[in-house]
């Protein structure tokens, strides 16, 4: 590689006239100087075409681009020329990269490839579309609990899959975290900060985002994994408060020493957090690496426990707020003597009340009932509004509001229907464990009533909670006998959920292709309306089978063939982990195929 950068010539396409871009930036636009054409210029690079500018940091800048060689999409990093130690700067990157696309997980940004192209140096990385974790909070200011620990747990399980292979990320932050779906988070740019910091120390500065930089790295103190779990939580503390952690005007090595050697406490801006969540982010952001976590299996153990435990309150029925009252020593002498009277005044009518009993209380009258939380209509309306955050894709929402509705007084089958409808969601948002809570109560309460003209749905809701409580995945014959045209539709669709969450693809599926095939009619009409959000599924089943049929019958001759299709497949599928995991599978499967036996 030369230590300059080569001459570039291109072509002006309305005139021919030839031109120097040598010194612009990939997929600049320029005005040709001798017909004044708008044109954009080093739209190729290497065997890349540069399709759309995705974003620009300080490492360099992000196109979709499309892969000439593999005909597929991907997300190409062209960093930014370096000072003249160009040599030494490839053999490190080239080793990080090769490490980082050793390692294959789903909440880790792929990378597939790293090169050098008119002394430019880029890596093809898996496009990840949802945009990131620093887009979300530009748009909602603070990330709602739920997606923070979810998002969290799954970038924990990433970083901890590149530290079985020696990686650390030095460099973790809202930007570098992607979204593949609303559930699927991605953490991207493994090492990438390493020669970045080195020019920085070299001049004396510091680099990195101040908000997230460990305090051991401003005392030149050795780095390790303790160093990724404190900038992940200063990245959860920041979407869940809406403020940084904390907050310096500049970066300096003397005002960040100063402002990272004080406490944090995420309750201090966020008052309204879990205690659980609190403590969790808390002990990530400790100033003393051995107050952290000392693992991140115990992250991780208490990262899930305090998703838990959220998930379990919002089961809990809404209380009323109690009234602050604030008292003068005259107000509350007064209100004494008039709870004084009060109380004469219940007592006499109690008394007066048992002397007269039988004409206050006619033999025959019943004693009147405990009153509902809610009445028959706000129920109904909860119910409507939680159906209608489903078919919107609003699960946190449905989660809480159907936990409402089954915690209060409410008449069956409503009752079940908001048990069945919060299972759903939380099967939706990946938490099988709370699912599986929620639905068992179906079954273990038995037949809610014996009544001949209730006696099917009575059934129905104890085998759904049966089977989706079931450690077992739900095989997709047992819909056979189910009915296209009433609630059983419910059912296939919650079946479907809990195979795909568990990983089996093709037991979930035709679940999914049933349900969408079904035409429940009035009164269960509301079910069709989660149509909609089982799109992606049979998109992404469709392809998966198609795959997984040639794979079964692939030769050794077809295998890259394969591989490549399967990689734009990955890049393509929008349903989740689950479908990620399921090419992985495949992926595997052609690399190590099982040994064939013969008589």
């Amino acid at each position: 590689m030369s230590e300059s950068a080569p001459q570039v010539l291109e072509s002006c396409r309305s005139c021919g006239q030839v031109l120097d871009v040598s010194d612009l930036a990939p997929f600049s636009e320029i005005d040709c100087p001798n017909c004044g054409e708008t044109q954009r210029v080093r739209k190729k690079f290497h065997h890349f075409e540069l399709m759309e500018l995705l974003g620009e940091g300080g490492m360099g800048t992000v196109f979709r681009a499309n892969d000439l060689n593999l005909q597929r999409q991907v997300a190409l990093k062209i960093l930014k020329r370096r000072g003249e130690s160009q040599d030494t700067d490839y053999k490190k990157l080239a080793e990080e990269a090769r490490i980082t696309a050793s390692i294959n997980h789903p909440h880790v940004v792929k990378v597939f490839s790293f090169g050098e192209d008119n002394g430019l140096f880029y890596l093809a990385m898996e496009l990840v579309p949802k945009g990131s974790l620093d887009d979300l909070m530009g748009l909602q200011g603070r990330v709602g609990e739920l997606q923070a620990l979810t998002t969290g747990i799954q970038v924990a399980q990433g970083l901890q899959a590149a530290l079985e292979r020696g990686l650390l990320h030095r460099d973790v932050k809202p930007g570098n975290i992607l979204y593949a779906d609303s559930s699927t988070a991605k953490i991207v740019d493994f090492g990438l900060a390493v020669l970045l910091d080195e020019e920085a120390q070299e001049q004396g500065e510091i680099w990195g985002t101040p908000y997230y930089i460990a305090p051991e790295k401003l005392d030149n103190r050795p780095e390790d994994f303790r160093s990724d779990i404190y900038s992940l939580g200063g990245t959860l503390f920041h979407c869940i408060a809406g403020r940084p952690p904390f907050e310096a005007s500049t970066a300096s090595m003397v005002a960040l020493k100063h402002i990272k050697s004080q406490a944090v406490s995420l309750q201090a801006f966020a008052p309204d957090i879990s205690s659980e969540t609190a403590y969790v982010i808390n002990r990530m952001l400790n100033k003393d690496p051995e107050e952290r976590y000392a693992s991140y299996d115990e992250l991780l153990g208490h990262l899930n426990y305090a998703k838990q435990k959220l998930i379990e309150r919002s089961h809990a029925p809404i209380k009323q707020k109690e009234r602050g009252i604030v008292e003068s020593d005259e107000s509350r002498k007064v209100m004494g003597i008039i709870s004084g009277i009060t109380l004469l005044v219940l007592v006499g009518a109690g008394a007066l009340a048992f002397v007269f009993k039988d004409r206050v209380f006619p033999a025959g009258s019943h004693e009147p009932t405990t009153s509902t939380e809610f009445s028959a209509r706000e129920i109904e309306t909860m119910m409507e509004t939680g159906r209608s955050a489903i078919a919107n894709g609003d699960f946190a929402k449905a989660i809480e509001i159907f936990g409402n509705v089954s915690q209060a007084t409410t008449k069956q089958p409503t009752l079940n229907w908001a048990l069945a409808n919060q299972g759903l969601a939380l099967l939706f948002i990946g938490d099988s464990l709370g699912a599986t809570e929620v639905f068992s109560p179906l079954q273990t309460r038995g037949l809610f009533s014996k009544a001949a003209n209730e006696q099917r749905i009575a059934n129905f809701f104890v085998e759904m909670g049966r089977l989706v409580a079931s450690p077992y995945p739900v095989p997709a014959g047992t819909i056979r006998v189910y009915s296209r045209t009433d609630y059983d539709a419910f059912a296939m669709l919650a079946y479907g959920m809990k195979n795909w969450n568990s990983g089996e693809i093709d037991e979930g599926g035709p679940m999914f292709e049933a349900f969408d095939a079904s035409g429940p009619k009035t009164p269960y009409d509301w079910i069709a309306s989660y149509k909609p959000i089982i799109q992606p599924y049979l998109v992404d089943f469709k392809n998966y089978r198609r795959i997984a049929n040639r794979v079964a019958k692939a030769t050794p001759e077809k295998k890259a063939a394969l591989l490549a299709e399967i990689e734009t497949a990955r890049l393509e599928a929008t349903s989740g982990s689950a479908i990620d995991a399921a090419y992985l599978a495949l992926i595997e499967n052609l690399n190590n195929p099982a040994p064939q036996t013969g008589n």
